[in-house]
C-alpha cells in the first residue's frame, strides 16, 4: 500500500560525488578547517564560561547587596518602632519639656552602643528643630543630608545618601517618620556603617587576576565607587571617570541589566567584559567585569595548539577519509534511496540489509522505522476516512471552550464553516437556557469525568436551534476532549 507523505525536500548531491569533493578538501584544507573549528569552540566554550560567570557573580552578589540593604531597614525600623522614643517625642512636642529630651538621648545612646551597624542617630521634631542625636554624626552630615529626608514625609523609610568617613568607609543615611496613634511626631535620622560593602567588594574568588567587583553611585564626575578600586592603586575610595558610553559603571547607573561585551571600556581604559545590575533602593550600581585580554589569552594559546596538531593529523585524516568514504559510501547511498522512495509514497521501500556492523544495524532499525511508519500512515489514513465521512458530529475540543478539529458533518448539520466552528469559542453557539448546564459540564470533563449523554442546543448558521445528545471523553494528558454528538428532534429522545 502506498501514500504519498506530501514531503519536500531539496535536491540532493550523491555521497559519492560528494566524497570526491571530500577527499580533495581533506588534503587542502585539514589544517586551516580543524584549527579554525576547534578554535572557533573553544573560542565559544570560554564566552559561554565567562559569560555564565559573570552572570553568576553579578546575580549572587546583587543578592547580597539587595541583603544587606533589606538589614539596613529593618535596623531603622528596629529603632524607630520603640513606643518610648515616639511617646517622649510627642510629650517634648507638646511641652518642650527637658525630661523628654533625656529620655529621647538615652534610648538613641544605648541603640548606637548597642548595635554595631548604627555609627549616628538623631531625631527631631515635628516642627523640624534638632532633639538629640547619638554617635559621631557631625552637624555637616545633618545639615547636607536632613534636608532630603523632608522632601518625602509620606514615605516610611526612606534612603538618604552616603557619606565618608576619613578613612574612606562609606556610611549610609536613611530617615523615617516616626508615628504614633496615626499622628506624625518626629522624624529619625540614621547613619549605618557601610563597611559591609568595602567587604563584599573586596572578595575577589573567581574575578581572577584582573577582574573587580565594583558598587557604584551618581557622581558630579560621573560615578563614584563605594570601596576602593581594584586597579586604581588605593585603598580609598573616589570618583572614577566614566570613559564613555560604553562604560559598565554608566550603563550599571542607568538601570541597564545584563551581560556586555561588545565596545566596554572601563574607567581604565581597559576592554572589558561586563554584567551590571541596579540596585533600585538606593539607586546604586553593581557592575561584575573581566579585562577581554586575561580570558581571551587561553583561547589564543590553545589556538596555536590546535595549529600544531592540526599539522599531524592533515597527512592521517587523508588516508583515513579515503578509506572510510569508500566503505561506507554504498550502503549510506542505499539507505538514502530507499528514504526517498518512501518519502515519494513508496512505504514498502526497504534498505538492503548486507551487513553485521554498524551500517547493518541502520539498515536494520531503519527498515523497522519504516514498518512502524507504513502501520501509523495505514492507521491515520483510515482514521482520517472514518473522522471525515461519519455521518455523527466528531470533534476534538478543549476545556478553555474551543474546537481544536470538527468533521465535516458539523458544517452539514449546522450550516457553520470549519473556519467559523474553529475561530471562537463553541460557547457562543450553545443555547442561552443550555450554557450554564454546558459548563458545568465541561468542568466534569476537566476532572476527569466522562460524559455519558449531555443533551444541549447549538445555533445552526441560519438562526435555528438543533438538539445535540454528547458522549465525551476527557484525556488527562493533554487536556483535549473526544467527543460524538448526533442530532436529536426531542431531548427526551434516547
Amino acid at each position: 500500500m502506498a501514500h504519498h507523505l506530501g514531503i519536500a525536500y531539496p535536491p540532493y548531491v550523491d555521497i559519492r560525488t560528494k566524497l570526491v569533493f571530500a577527499l580533495v578538501a581533506v588534503t587542502l584544507g585539514s589544517m586551516l578547517a580543524f584549527g579554525a573549528f576547534m578554535y572557533r569552540t573553544a573560542g565559544g566554550m570560554v564566552d559561554r564560561t565567562a559569560v555564565e560567570q559573570l552572570d553568576g557573580l553579578a546575580e549572587s552578589n546583587a543578592d547580597a547587596l539587595e541583603s544587606i540593604v533589606d538589614g539596613w531597614r529593618e535596623r531603622v525600623q528596629l529603632v524607630a518602632s520603640r513606643t518610648q522614643l515616639r511617646l517622649s517625642l510627642r510629650e517634648f512636642n507638646a511641652s518642650s519639656d527637658p525630661q523628654a529630651r533625656s529620655r529621647i538621648q538615652r534610648i538613641l545612646d544605648d541603640a548606637t552602643g548597642s548595635v554595631r551597624t548604627i555609627a549616628a542617630l538623631a531625631t527631631y521634631a515635628r516642627d523640624g528643630r534638632l532633639v538629640a542625636q547619638s554617635g559621631d554624626a557631625a552637624d555637616s552630615i545633618l545639615a547636607e543630608l536632613y534636608p532630603k529626608s523632608r522632601a518625602d514625609s509620606n514615605e516610611q523609610v526612606r534612603f538618604l545618601g552616603v557619606s565618608f568617613t576619613p578613612e574612606g568607609y562609606p556610611r549610609v543615611a536613611y530617615g523615617t517618620r516616626l508615628v504614633l496613634d496615626g499622628e506624625r511626631v518626629g522624624f529619625l535620622f540614621v547613619l549605618l556603617n557601610g563597611r559591609r560593602l568595602v567587604e563584599l567588594t573586596a572578595d575577589s574568588v573567581g574575578l581572577g587576576t584582573t577582574g573587580e567587583l565594583m558598587i557604584v553611585m551618581p557622581d558630579p564626575e560621573g560615578a563614584r565607587t563605594l570601596h576602593p578600586v581594584r586597579g586604581g592603586g588605593s585603598d580609598i575610595p573616589g570618583s572614577v571617570l566614566l570613559a564613555g558610553e560604553g562604560d559598565p559603571a554608566r550603563r550599571a547607573l542607568n538601570g541597564e541589566e545584563g551581560i556586555f561585551r561588545e565596545g566596554v571600556v572601563d574607567y581604565r581604559g581597559e576592554v572589558v567584559w561586563a554584567a551590571t545590575r541596579y540596585i533600585e533602593e538606593t539607586g546604586w550600581g553593581l557592575v561584575v567585569k573581566f579585562d577581554e585580554a586575561e580570558k581571551r589569552a587561553s583561547i589564543y594559546e590553545f589556538r596555536d595548539e590546535m595549529v600544531a596538531l592540526a599539522l599531524s593529523l592533515a597527512g592521517i585524516g587523508i588516508l583515513v577519509a579515503f578509506i572510510l568514504g569508500f566503505r561506507f559510501a554504498a550502503p549510506i547511498h542505499n539507505l538514502a534511496e530507499a528514504a526517498n522512495q518512501i518519502r515519494e509514497g513508496d512505504l514498502d521501500a526497504r534498505a538492503a540489509v548486507k551487513r553485521e556492523d554498524e551500517i547493518g544495524l541502520l539498515a536494520r532499525t531503519f527498515n523497522h522505522m519504516a514498518e512502524e511508519l507504513q502501520v501509523q500512515v495505514t492507521e491515520l489514513h483510515e482514521f482520517q476516512k472514518f473522522f471525515e465521512l461519519s455521518l455523527n458530529l466528531l470533534c476534538i475540543a478543549n476545556t478553555e471552550g474551543y474546537f481544536k478539529r470538527a468533521n465535516p458533518a458539523f458544517s452539514r448539520a449546522l450550516g457553520w464553516t470549519n473556519e467559523e466552528l474553529l475561530g471562537r469559542p463553541f460557547f457562543d453557539l450553545v443555547h442561552p437556557d443550555d450554557l450554564k448546564a454546558t459548563q458545568d459540564e465541561i468542568a466534569k470533563l476537566a476532572q476527569g469525568v466522562p460524559t455519558i449523554s449531555f443533551v444541549n442546543r447549538f445555533r445552526c448558521a441560519d438562526g435555528t436551534w438543533k438538539y445535540l445528545r454528547w458522549t465525551s471523553y476527557p484525556e488527562a494528558e493533554t487536556g483535549l476532549l473526544y467527543a460524538m454528538a448526533r442530532e436529536i428532534d426531542d431531548p427526551q429522545d434516547a
